[in-house]
């Protein structure tokens, strides 16, 4: 059996410092629930959408988890194509961890669904 290779590549990544700074000094648009928050900034141009992912061990203390809960955002993320460009950053809160992988999916679906109906009313 063939399975198709997927992976998270270098250009739908926020790498640096400044793409960071970027997003959290002029995002325009938010969305938030109890286990998460996202921060976007629409952009134009050859850019393709990237995510920034903070998951921190203050917020979950696990090793094992805070690679879940990237894993499941990386997935949903690289899943469901963005309805318009943008720079988008992911941070997890407290509880999250305590969550199934299905409650994180459902959350996650939710949070981006909430984040393009702000985009859509700007």
């Amino acid at each position: 059996m063939h399975t198709l290779r997927q992976f998270f590549s270098t250009r739908s990544r926020l790498l640096t410092k400044e793409d960071y700074s970027n997003v959290f000094n002029h995002s325009e648009k938010k969305a938030s629930n109890r286990y998460a928050l996202l921060l976007a900034l629409p952009h134009s141009g050859p850019h393709h959408s990237r995510l920034g992912l903070i998951v921190a061990k203050k917020n979950v203390r696990s090793a094992v988890d805070r690679n879940r809960v990237k894993r499941l955002v990386r997935e949903h993320f690289r899943r469901h194509p963005q309805t318009q460009t943008k720079d988008t950053i992911f941070m997890a809160r407290k509880g999250i961890a305590d969550l199934s992988n299905s409650e994180i999916r459902y959350h996650l679906q939710q949070l981006w669904a909430k984040l393009d109906t702000v985009a859509a009313h700007p």
